[in-house]
């Protein structure tokens, strides 16, 4: 019998480890004893372990992970006794090699020795979800199955890790296994998220939605008393929803409804997609809007505008959930594209610090948070963290101020203080580089009152 621990860092994880999961229920099954944790926790550091699993997430979290490796090392016999995998892993391994000597696992766990001689493939073992109690954070949804019908995707998009980490489009266990075992081992759960990256590619799609109403998510199902939902997590791609396609989605509780619009070239199936699917009645919407690929300011403005057009026009509710493009094999957040600047982003991030990272239908919140024209979209984001976050506590004093000044400089010299601003940023003497540009001396004292960085 081993010892075995798992360890996720204390990145912000919304869903739970489901590659430690399986590693658990495997472990577990051979009689080991498994233990799982979040971050850096003492009293297990100095535990004797006979093997460790670390997981990893997003690429810009590496630098989290690798301390996190280091960390654990010297509570196994040997480095390499230490396993990282997941997404950034397989991004980007030779990051985690360079800097830390462990086990590098690639890919998916979908092949029979990954993680040592006879051990079976590990992406086909239904999760051990009974370990999600060991740790102190709420993963979301709590009460819910997390299943893939496939793996892969058939699009190639640039911007996407999915063509690297499954790079084939494949079939997984049929639902209706995964979610029988779950439940026989674990009790049942309320509702069911699919991780599918594009599950509407799939030729048996017929077929999977009967086997999620025939595990008892059709509609008006209940447990407990309470109606169950499905997610599909990653969203559904628009470009497949056809008529047929729609009244298919109908005859499940899928709530919400994701889609993508993450490019202008979009635009034309994403409209036909949401049209279609509210003809059959589906009424809530939560969808993807990428920013800082190749796109630009406008393109950003006019596909949020574009949901509240739509919710108004359809009689639904489409909720804008804006996602910052950052490289697939990038280390840091702080990657800007050519059309962008670090002010706007800036600016966006706060605005959704404010509204929780997504964008209301309702087209009064919206003109409130990212303005009622491109133009004054612009100014939003331009304006101090503080004047952006707390709307209402400086409109009428500090920020009115700001404007009057702001609204002065011709288009060149706005260009030329969204550069000065980026270059302030990652100063470290900003009151004496202040100083040589006067032409703006009494806007930067908005941002960097006597040179520092005020609270908001």
């Amino acid at each position: 019998m081993s010892n075995i621990l798992l360890v996720e860092p204390d990145y912000r994880a919304k869903f739970p480890p489901l590659g430690l999961m399986k590693i658990s229920a495997y472990h577990k099954a051979r009689g080991d004893t498994v233990t799982f944790v979040r971050g850096k926790v003492p009293e297990f550091r100095d535990i004797p372990w006979h093997r460790v699993y670390v997981s990893s997430l997003f690429t810009y979290e590496l630098p989290r992970t690798i301390e996190t490796i280091k960390y654990y090392s010297s509570a196994v016999a040997n480095p390499h006794d230490i396993f990282v995998g997941g997404i950034a892993a397989t991004l980007f391994p030779q990051y985690i090699r360079a800097r830390v000597e462990c086990t590098v696992v690639e890919g998916l766990l979908d092949k029979p020795d990954m993680l040592g001689a006879g051990t079976p493939p590990i992406a086909n073992i239904v999760p051990d979800y009974s370990i999600l109690g060991a740790v102190n954070w709420q993963y979301k949804p709590d009460n819910a199955y997390f299943c893939r019908a496939t793996k892969g995707c058939i699009r190639k998009c640039k911007f996407c890790a999915v063509p690297k980490l499954e790079p084939e489009f494949d079939y997984c266990d049929s639902l209706s296994k995964q979610i029988r075992e779950a439940a026989a081992r674990y009790g049942e759960r309320q509702n069911l998220v699919l991780l599918d990256n594009n599950i509407l590619a799939a030729s048996r799609l017929k077929e999977i939605i009967a086997e999620i109403r025939n595990a008892g998510f059709g509609i008006g199902d209940k447990l407990n008393g309470k109606e169950r939902t499905v997610d599909f997590n990653q969203g559904i791609d628009a470009r497949l929803i056809s008529e047929k396609v729609a009244q298919l989605l109908a005859t499940i509780p899928l709530s919400p409804v994701r889609l993508a619009f993450d490019y202008d070239e979009m635009e034309t199936p994403y409209r036909q997609a949401i049209e279609r699917l509210a003809h059959v009645g589906f009424t809530k919407f939560t969808n993807y809007v990428m920013f800082n690929f190749d796109d630009t300011p406008l393109s950003f403005y006019y596909r949020l505008r574009t949901n509240i057009e739509l919710s108004e026009k359809l009689g639904v509710s489409i909720t804008g959930f804006p996602m910052r493009y950052i490289p697939i094999n990038s280390v840091k957040r702080q990657y800007i594209s050519k059309a962008w600047n670090w002010r706007y982003l800036r600016g966006i991030q706060c605005i959704l610090l404010a509204t929780h990272g997504l964008v209301s239908p309702n087209p009064d919140f919206f003109d409130a948070a990212f303005g009622s024209s491109f133009e004054e979209f612009l100014e939003i984001i331009t304006m101090p963290d503080r004047y952006i976050i707390h709307r209402n506590r400086y409109k009428d004093n500090e920020a009115a101020e700001w404007r009057g000044l702001y609204r002065k400089l011709s288009k060149a010299e706005r260009e030329e203080f969204l550069r000065v601003l980026a270059k302030l940023h990652w100063s470290n003497n900003r009151k004496t580089e202040m100083l040589q540009h006067k032409k703006f001396r009494d806007l930067l004292e908005h941002y960097y009152p006597g040179g520092k960085v005020p609270k908001t």
